[in-house]
Protein backbone atom coordinates (compact mmCIF):
# COMPACT_ATOMS: atom_id res chain seq x y z
CA UNK A 1 0.00 0.00 0.00
CA UNK A 2 1.37 3.36 -1.04
CA UNK A 3 4.67 1.66 -1.87
CA UNK A 4 5.87 4.63 -3.86
CA UNK A 5 5.81 6.78 -0.73
CA UNK A 6 7.39 4.20 1.61
CA UNK A 7 10.85 5.71 1.48
CA UNK A 8 9.51 9.12 2.52
CA UNK A 9 7.57 7.54 5.35
CA UNK A 10 10.63 5.76 6.73
CA UNK A 11 12.47 9.06 6.91
CA UNK A 12 9.53 10.65 8.71
CA UNK A 13 9.30 7.76 11.16
CA UNK A 14 12.70 8.28 12.78
CA UNK A 15 11.96 11.46 14.80
CA UNK A 16 8.64 10.08 16.02
CA UNK A 17 10.18 6.90 17.46
CA UNK A 18 12.83 8.97 19.16
CA UNK A 19 10.31 10.77 21.36
CA UNK A 20 7.48 8.25 21.66
CA UNK A 21 6.65 6.12 24.70
CA UNK A 22 5.60 6.57 28.31
CA UNK A 23 7.36 9.11 30.42
CA UNK A 24 9.83 8.13 33.12
CA UNK A 25 7.23 9.04 35.73
CA UNK A 26 4.82 6.40 34.41
CA UNK A 27 2.24 8.97 33.27
CA UNK A 28 -0.08 7.38 30.69
CA UNK A 29 0.27 8.82 27.20
CA UNK A 30 -2.28 9.09 24.42
CA UNK A 31 -0.95 9.67 20.92
CA UNK A 32 -3.34 11.37 18.52
CA UNK A 33 -2.41 11.26 14.84
CA UNK A 34 -4.32 14.06 13.18
CA UNK A 35 -4.75 16.45 10.29
CA UNK A 36 -6.39 19.05 12.53
CA UNK A 37 -4.76 22.45 12.14
CA UNK A 38 -2.34 23.34 14.97
CA UNK A 39 -4.66 26.19 16.00
CA UNK A 40 -7.50 23.71 16.56
CA UNK A 41 -5.24 21.44 18.60
CA UNK A 42 -4.20 24.46 20.68
CA UNK A 43 -7.85 25.17 21.51
CA UNK A 44 -8.60 21.53 22.31
CA UNK A 45 -5.65 20.89 24.58
CA UNK A 46 -6.88 22.84 27.65
CA UNK A 47 -10.19 20.96 27.58
CA UNK A 48 -8.38 17.63 27.26
CA UNK A 49 -5.99 18.45 30.09
CA UNK A 50 -8.84 19.57 32.34
CA UNK A 51 -10.81 16.38 31.65
CA UNK A 52 -7.75 14.10 31.86
CA UNK A 53 -5.31 15.81 34.24
CA UNK A 54 -3.19 12.70 34.71
CA UNK A 55 -2.73 11.96 31.01
CA UNK A 56 0.00 13.23 28.71
CA UNK A 57 -1.30 13.95 25.20
CA UNK A 58 1.04 13.68 22.24
CA UNK A 59 0.15 14.84 18.74
CA UNK A 60 1.39 13.92 15.29
CA UNK A 61 0.04 16.66 13.02
CA UNK A 62 0.30 16.50 9.23
CA UNK A 63 -1.96 16.43 6.20
CA UNK A 64 -4.23 13.38 6.16
CA UNK A 65 -2.39 11.57 3.38
CA UNK A 66 0.98 12.10 5.05
CA UNK A 67 -0.44 10.80 8.32
CA UNK A 68 -1.59 7.71 6.41
CA UNK A 69 1.89 7.20 4.98
CA UNK A 70 3.39 7.38 8.47
CA UNK A 71 0.82 5.06 10.00
CA UNK A 72 1.06 2.54 7.16
CA UNK A 73 4.81 2.35 7.62
CA UNK A 74 4.54 1.85 11.36
CA UNK A 75 1.94 -0.88 10.94
CA UNK A 76 4.06 -2.62 8.32
CA UNK A 77 6.99 -2.49 10.76
CA UNK A 78 4.85 -4.23 13.37
CA UNK A 79 3.78 -1.47 15.76
CA UNK A 80 2.50 2.08 16.10
CA UNK A 81 2.26 4.60 18.90
CA UNK A 82 -1.05 5.87 17.51
CA UNK A 83 -3.95 5.48 19.94
CA UNK A 84 -6.51 7.71 18.19
CA UNK A 85 -6.69 8.66 14.53
CA UNK A 86 -8.41 11.95 13.64
CA UNK A 87 -7.93 12.79 9.94
CA UNK A 88 -9.93 13.80 6.88
CA UNK A 89 -9.72 10.75 4.62
CA UNK A 90 -12.81 8.67 5.46
CA UNK A 91 -11.90 6.05 2.85
CA UNK A 92 -8.68 5.28 4.70
CA UNK A 93 -10.63 4.39 7.83
CA UNK A 94 -12.63 1.78 5.94
CA UNK A 95 -9.37 0.39 4.59
CA UNK A 96 -7.94 0.18 8.12
CA UNK A 97 -11.12 -1.45 9.39
CA UNK A 98 -10.98 -4.17 6.75
CA UNK A 99 -7.32 -4.76 7.61
CA UNK A 100 -8.37 -5.39 11.23
CA UNK A 101 -6.50 -2.36 12.60
CA UNK A 102 -9.39 -0.49 14.26
CA UNK A 103 -10.99 -1.21 17.62
CA UNK A 104 -14.78 -1.51 17.34
CA UNK A 105 -16.47 0.65 19.95
CA UNK A 106 -20.19 1.19 20.41
CA UNK A 107 -20.88 4.23 22.59
CA UNK A 108 -23.78 6.45 23.56
CA UNK A 109 -21.55 9.46 22.82
CA UNK A 110 -22.17 9.01 19.08
CA UNK A 111 -25.84 8.06 19.26
CA UNK A 112 -27.04 11.36 17.75
CA UNK A 113 -24.66 11.18 14.78
CA UNK A 114 -26.60 10.22 11.61
CA UNK A 115 -26.03 6.61 10.54
CA UNK A 116 -24.51 7.60 7.19
CA UNK A 117 -21.71 9.37 9.09
CA UNK A 118 -20.57 6.41 11.18
CA UNK A 119 -19.47 2.84 10.67
CA UNK A 120 -22.27 0.34 11.40
CA UNK A 121 -19.83 -1.84 13.38
CA UNK A 122 -18.49 1.01 15.49
CA UNK A 123 -15.01 1.06 13.93
CA UNK A 124 -15.09 4.84 13.33
CA UNK A 125 -17.42 7.82 13.50
CA UNK A 126 -17.43 11.28 11.92
CA UNK A 127 -16.27 13.83 14.47
CA UNK A 128 -16.24 16.93 12.22
CA UNK A 129 -17.35 17.88 8.70
CA UNK A 130 -15.25 20.21 6.56
CA UNK A 131 -16.94 21.39 3.36
CA UNK A 132 -15.20 22.08 0.04
CA UNK A 133 -16.44 25.13 -1.86
CA UNK A 134 -14.95 27.63 -4.31
CA UNK A 135 -13.53 31.11 -3.84
CA UNK A 136 -12.95 33.92 -6.31
CA UNK A 137 -11.15 37.22 -6.11
CA UNK A 138 -13.43 40.24 -6.21
CA UNK A 139 -11.38 41.79 -8.97
CA UNK A 140 -12.53 38.99 -11.28
CA UNK A 141 -15.45 40.51 -13.14
CA UNK A 142 -18.83 39.12 -12.08
CA UNK A 143 -19.63 37.77 -15.54
CA UNK A 144 -16.40 35.75 -15.50
CA UNK A 145 -16.92 34.06 -12.14
CA UNK A 146 -17.66 30.33 -12.00
CA UNK A 147 -20.91 29.14 -10.48
CA UNK A 148 -20.24 25.40 -10.53
CA UNK A 149 -17.24 23.12 -10.08
CA UNK A 150 -17.85 21.95 -13.65
CA UNK A 151 -17.25 25.51 -14.94
CA UNK A 152 -13.60 25.38 -13.89
CA UNK A 153 -12.62 23.18 -16.85
CA UNK A 154 -13.85 25.79 -19.34
CA UNK A 155 -11.33 27.59 -21.56
CA UNK A 156 -12.21 31.00 -20.09
CA UNK A 157 -10.63 30.03 -16.77
CA UNK A 158 -7.29 28.98 -18.21
CA UNK A 159 -4.43 29.93 -15.91
CA UNK A 160 -6.74 31.14 -13.15
CA UNK A 161 -7.57 28.05 -11.05
CA UNK A 162 -5.80 26.56 -8.03
CA UNK A 163 -6.48 23.71 -5.62
CA UNK A 164 -4.63 21.55 -3.08
CA UNK A 165 -2.74 18.32 -3.69
CA UNK A 166 -4.88 15.20 -3.12
CA UNK A 167 -1.73 13.17 -2.47
CA UNK A 168 -1.13 15.23 0.69
CA UNK A 169 -4.57 16.49 1.71
CA UNK A 170 -7.48 14.21 2.60
CA UNK A 171 -10.09 16.89 1.88
CA UNK A 172 -8.62 17.43 -1.57
CA UNK A 173 -8.52 13.67 -2.17
CA UNK A 174 -12.23 13.43 -1.34
CA UNK A 175 -12.90 16.32 -3.71
CA UNK A 176 -11.01 14.65 -6.55
CA UNK A 177 -12.79 11.36 -5.84
CA UNK A 178 -16.19 13.07 -5.92
CA UNK A 179 -15.67 15.21 -9.01
CA UNK A 180 -13.94 12.47 -11.02
CA UNK A 181 -16.88 10.20 -10.17
CA UNK A 182 -19.37 12.88 -11.22
CA UNK A 183 -17.65 14.26 -14.32
CA UNK A 184 -15.08 11.62 -15.24
CA UNK A 185 -11.31 12.05 -15.58
CA UNK A 186 -11.81 14.16 -18.68
CA UNK A 187 -12.71 16.95 -16.24
CA UNK A 188 -9.24 16.88 -14.65
CA UNK A 189 -7.56 16.41 -18.01
CA UNK A 190 -9.18 19.67 -19.11
CA UNK A 191 -8.13 21.38 -15.88
CA UNK A 192 -4.57 20.21 -16.48
CA UNK A 193 -4.64 21.60 -20.01
CA UNK A 194 -5.92 24.85 -18.54
CA UNK A 195 -2.90 25.11 -16.27
CA UNK A 196 -4.47 24.36 -12.89
CA UNK A 197 -2.02 24.88 -10.02
CA UNK A 198 -2.52 21.96 -7.63
CA UNK A 199 -0.09 22.03 -4.73
CA UNK A 200 0.02 22.06 -0.94
CA UNK A 201 -3.08 22.15 1.20
CA UNK A 202 -6.00 24.51 1.60
CA UNK A 203 -3.89 27.13 3.38
CA UNK A 204 -1.60 27.28 0.35
CA UNK A 205 -4.63 27.75 -1.91
CA UNK A 206 -5.75 30.67 0.24
CA UNK A 207 -2.32 32.29 0.05
CA UNK A 208 -2.35 32.07 -3.74
CA UNK A 209 -5.76 33.74 -3.82
CA UNK A 210 -4.74 36.48 -1.40
CA UNK A 211 -1.56 37.26 -3.33
CA UNK A 212 -3.41 37.37 -6.64
CA UNK A 213 -1.31 34.53 -8.06
CA UNK A 214 -4.60 32.83 -8.93
CA UNK A 215 -8.13 34.23 -9.14
CA UNK A 216 -10.18 31.09 -8.45
CA UNK A 217 -9.68 28.41 -5.83
CA UNK A 218 -11.17 25.09 -4.78
CA UNK A 219 -10.91 25.43 -1.02
CA UNK A 220 -12.41 24.50 2.32
CA UNK A 221 -15.09 26.81 3.68
CA UNK A 222 -13.30 26.84 7.04
CA UNK A 223 -10.23 28.50 5.51
CA UNK A 224 -12.40 31.29 4.16
CA UNK A 225 -14.36 31.72 7.39
CA UNK A 226 -11.14 31.83 9.39
CA UNK A 227 -10.12 35.04 7.59
CA UNK A 228 -12.81 36.83 9.59
CA UNK A 229 -14.95 39.76 8.49
CA UNK A 230 -12.60 42.01 6.57
CA UNK A 231 -15.40 44.08 5.06
CA UNK A 232 -14.65 45.93 1.87
CA UNK A 233 -10.96 45.10 2.21
CA UNK A 234 -11.66 41.39 1.80
CA UNK A 235 -10.49 40.55 -1.74
CA UNK A 236 -12.08 37.10 -1.76
CA UNK A 237 -15.66 35.93 -2.20
CA UNK A 238 -17.05 32.53 -1.21
CA UNK A 239 -18.94 30.61 -3.89
CA UNK A 240 -21.21 27.71 -2.97
CA UNK A 241 -21.20 25.64 -6.18
CA UNK A 242 -24.62 25.02 -7.65
CA UNK A 243 -23.57 21.48 -8.54
CA UNK A 244 -23.03 20.82 -4.83
CA UNK A 245 -20.42 21.67 -2.22
CA UNK A 246 -18.48 18.58 -1.18
CA UNK A 247 -18.77 17.38 2.42
CA UNK A 248 -15.77 15.57 3.86
CA UNK A 249 -16.97 13.53 6.86
CA UNK A 250 -13.81 13.28 8.95
CA UNK A 251 -13.76 10.42 11.44
CA UNK A 252 -12.17 9.47 14.72
CA UNK A 253 -11.10 5.90 15.43
CA UNK A 254 -9.25 3.90 18.08
CA UNK A 255 -6.34 1.78 16.91
CA UNK A 256 -6.64 -1.86 17.92
CA UNK A 257 -2.96 -1.87 18.89
CA UNK A 258 -3.38 0.85 21.52
CA UNK A 259 -1.83 0.04 24.88
CA UNK A 260 -4.52 2.11 26.63
CA UNK A 261 -7.87 0.88 25.21
CA UNK A 262 -10.03 1.98 28.14
CA UNK A 263 -8.44 5.41 28.30
CA UNK A 264 -8.61 5.75 24.52
CA UNK A 265 -12.36 5.05 24.66
CA UNK A 266 -12.84 7.79 27.23
CA UNK A 267 -10.91 10.27 25.10
CA UNK A 268 -12.88 9.17 22.02
CA UNK A 269 -16.13 9.91 23.88
CA UNK A 270 -14.82 13.29 24.98
CA UNK A 271 -14.31 14.35 21.37
CA UNK A 272 -18.12 14.34 21.08
CA UNK A 273 -18.57 16.44 24.23
CA UNK A 274 -19.88 19.99 24.17
CA UNK A 275 -16.42 21.44 24.79
CA UNK A 276 -14.67 19.58 22.00
CA UNK A 277 -17.47 20.02 19.47
CA UNK A 278 -17.54 23.73 20.34
CA UNK A 279 -13.83 23.91 19.46
CA UNK A 280 -14.57 22.26 16.11
CA UNK A 281 -17.36 24.73 15.35
CA UNK A 282 -15.27 27.67 16.61
CA UNK A 283 -12.70 26.69 13.99
CA UNK A 284 -15.29 26.88 11.25
CA UNK A 285 -16.16 23.21 10.72
CA UNK A 286 -19.59 21.64 11.02
CA UNK A 287 -20.37 19.30 13.90
CA UNK A 288 -21.86 15.90 13.03
CA UNK A 289 -24.23 16.35 15.97
CA UNK A 290 -27.44 17.89 14.57
CA UNK A 291 -28.09 19.98 17.68
CA UNK A 292 -25.00 22.12 17.09
CA UNK A 293 -25.31 25.45 15.30
CA UNK A 294 -23.23 25.96 12.15
CA UNK A 295 -19.92 27.81 12.28
CA UNK A 296 -20.25 31.58 12.55
CA UNK A 297 -20.88 33.04 9.12
CA UNK A 298 -21.77 29.67 7.57
CA UNK A 299 -25.21 28.64 6.31
CA UNK A 300 -27.25 26.07 8.18
CA UNK A 301 -26.38 22.50 7.20
CA UNK A 302 -29.94 21.86 6.05
CA UNK A 303 -29.74 24.70 3.51
CA UNK A 304 -26.55 23.55 1.80
CA UNK A 305 -26.68 21.92 -1.61
CA UNK A 306 -24.22 19.06 -1.20
CA UNK A 307 -22.63 16.28 -3.19
CA UNK A 308 -24.52 13.19 -1.96
CA UNK A 309 -22.58 11.29 0.70
CA UNK A 310 -23.55 7.62 0.82
CA UNK A 311 -22.13 4.37 2.14
CA UNK A 312 -21.97 3.13 -1.44
CA UNK A 313 -19.74 6.07 -2.40
CA UNK A 314 -17.54 5.45 0.64
CA UNK A 315 -17.07 1.77 -0.26
CA UNK A 316 -16.54 2.47 -3.95
CA UNK A 317 -13.82 5.06 -3.41
CA UNK A 318 -12.15 2.87 -0.78
CA UNK A 319 -11.77 0.15 -3.41
CA UNK A 320 -10.37 2.66 -5.92
CA UNK A 321 -8.33 4.78 -3.49
CA UNK A 322 -4.88 3.88 -4.79
CA UNK A 323 -6.10 3.81 -8.40
CA UNK A 324 -7.49 7.34 -8.06
CA UNK A 325 -4.15 8.59 -6.76
CA UNK A 326 -2.27 6.89 -9.57
CA UNK A 327 -4.63 8.33 -12.18
CA UNK A 328 -4.16 11.77 -10.64
CA UNK A 329 -0.39 11.41 -11.00
CA UNK A 330 -0.76 10.42 -14.64
CA UNK A 331 -3.10 13.30 -15.45
CA UNK A 332 -1.05 15.95 -13.68
CA UNK A 333 2.48 14.92 -14.66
Amino acid sequence: MLRDMRALALLLLVPLLAVAGCGDDGTPEIWIYTSLYPEVIEEMEPALKAEFPNVRFKWLQKGSELVAVRLNTELAAGDTKCDLLVTSDPFYYLQLKEAGELLAYETDATQAVPDVLKDPDGAFCTVRIPVMVMAVRKDLEASARPRMFSNLAEDRFEGRVTMGDPLKSGTNFTTVAALSTKYGWRYYEELRKGGILAAGGNSAVLRRLESGERAIGVILLENLLARGDLGADNPILTVFPSDGAIPVPSPIAIMKRTEEPDLAKRVYDFFFSEKMQAAIVNWHMYSPLPAHAPPKGAPAWSTLKLYPWTNAFLRDVKERRDAIKERWRQVMR
